[in-house]
């Protein structure tokens, strides 16, 4: 014991070592300038659904990952980005050929990859709006109609496009659009 506390003593890398045994990261703690504290965690704003889907705004949108005979349509003159938390909120509606619909009010945050569907409308139900009453954030699954709908449509990287370039970007049936998948 008298030697350790002589090695200690008169050999001060070795004190150093010794702590850096218990604590692997205490070498660095002096030069790092990060302060959580100063950190703002992201908060969603209160969501308000609109009233339903307008119908003659409804957009058809080229999306390979839908499954055979299915179709996606989009309400993209009501899209809104709110930049108090970088959410893009839109109606979509997912057609059958025989018709059947499955319209939903959604939301989706590039940064993390997530969607959250804050309502459902059928316009053959007593009540057509049911608003989702906690709603969740849903991870966006690779190589689904979801996740090429962020891609191609919504985000931009992380970063969610300008509503106004999403409503300008060319469409499937005008003459001079190019499927990226041809």
């Amino acid at each position: 014991m008298r030697k350790l506390v002589f090695l200690l003593a008169w050999c001060p890398w070795l004190a150093s070592a010794a702590t850096d045994v218990a604590d692997p990261y205490a070498r660095f703690q002096s030069q790092d300038d990060y302060n959580e504290s100063l950190d703002v965690p992201w908060v969603e704003i209160e969501t308000h659904v609109q009233k339903e889907p307008d119908k003659k705004a409804l957009i058809e949108l080229e999306n390979q990952n839908l499954p055979p005979g299915m179709r996606l349509f989009a309400d993209l003159e009501h899209l809104v980005l709110d930049l108090r938390d970088h959410v893009s909120r839109l109606w979509l509606v997912v057609r059958s050929a025989r018709g059947a619909e499955n319209t939903t009010f959604e939301g989706y945050r590039c940064a993390t990859g997530e969607y959250k569907v804050y309502a459902y409308y059928n316009s053959r139900r007593s009540k057509p709006l049911r608003v989702v009453n906690l709603p969740r954030w849903r991870v966006v699954r690779p190589r689904s109609w979801r996740a090429e709908l962020a891609r191609e449509t919504l985000c931009s990287g992380t970063s969610p496009r300008n509503p106004d370039s999403v409503r300008l970007r060319p469409q499937p049936d005008a003459a001079d659009y190019q499927s990226p998948y041809e």
